[in-house]
């Protein structure tokens, strides 16, 4: 008789939890939505959306949302929907106990901004080699790319120098712009120093920045920040510079 009275306690509890979490689904059919809960993960570095915006998308695309029933919201459809606008990279959502709609929504994060291109206007590339347009809202501090910018050289091309200037904290802090007079003819232009940097193509770019950054640290030292109007990267393992007219 000892032996069958944990299996009995067990049989009972297990009675039990299926008939509470029976009962508890069948009144969370009867859960009306009480509220929409905003969540932009990385607000403090991207400005592009903010939280009414969100709602405001979503009423407009799906609908009004309080008063109705949680299980007759389709939280897939929402979260296509929010996925769909050019600045939003994921959407997430989820209810709690309440009927409170809770929405974790994440930016998508430029890392080059593309002006006076081959077809006209401007436009971000993201961190995932993405086009997503200008805002008139906000500004993101990235590296500017101007001139004779295709867009498919803007994501083939420019994209992945301009996302390996940004994984580095000194080039992100250093290049302000990259201007491009053709593909084999490309020149940066830095925050600090009067003088324009000869990069010439794309090809070899990580070497062709790590002569910089030496010539930067030891050469530029020595000479001066004025000496020179101009640093050439083009000539293999050579930076040659023009130097300027007294």
């Amino acid at each position: 008789m000892k032996k069958k009275i944990p299996y009995l306690l067990f049989t009972c509890l297990f009675v039990y939890v299926v008939i509470a979490l029976t009962f508890a689904a069948s009144k969370r059919d009867e859960v009306l939505c009480t509220g929409v809960s905003v969540t932009i993960a990385d607000a403090d570095a991207n400005s592009f959306i903010e939280e009414v915006d969100v709602e405001r998308l979503m009423r407009r695309g799906y609908g009004e949302l309080l008063e109705h029933r949680i299980n007759q919201i389709d939280k897939d459809k929402l979260e296509q929907l929010l996925i769909n606008n050019s600045v939003i990279k994921s959407a997430e959502m989820y209810f709690d106990l309440g009927g409170t709609l809770h929405v974790d929504v994440t930016q998508r994060r430029p890392v080059l901004r593309v002006m006076n291109s081959k077809e006209g206007g401007g436009y971000y590339v993201d961190d995932e080699g993405e086009i997503m347009p200008l805002s008139g809202r906000y500004s993101a501090r990235v590296v500017i790319g101007s001139g004779n910018i295709s867009r498919k050289f803007a994501v083939e091309k420019l994209y992945p120098y301009a996302l390996l200037l940004r994984e580095d904290a000194f080039w992100d802090a250093y290049i302000e712009q990259i201007v491009v007079k053709s593909e084999s003819h490309i020149i940066l232009i830095p925050k600090v120093g009067n003088f324009d940097i000869i990069l010439g193509s794309l090809d070899n770019a990580e070497m062709k920045m790590e002569k910089l950054r030496y010539f930067l640290k030891d050469g530029i030292a020595k000479k001066g920040w004025d000496a020179y109007k101009e640093i050439n990267l083009k000539f293999g393992k050579q930076v040659v510079c023009v130097k300027r007219s007294q």
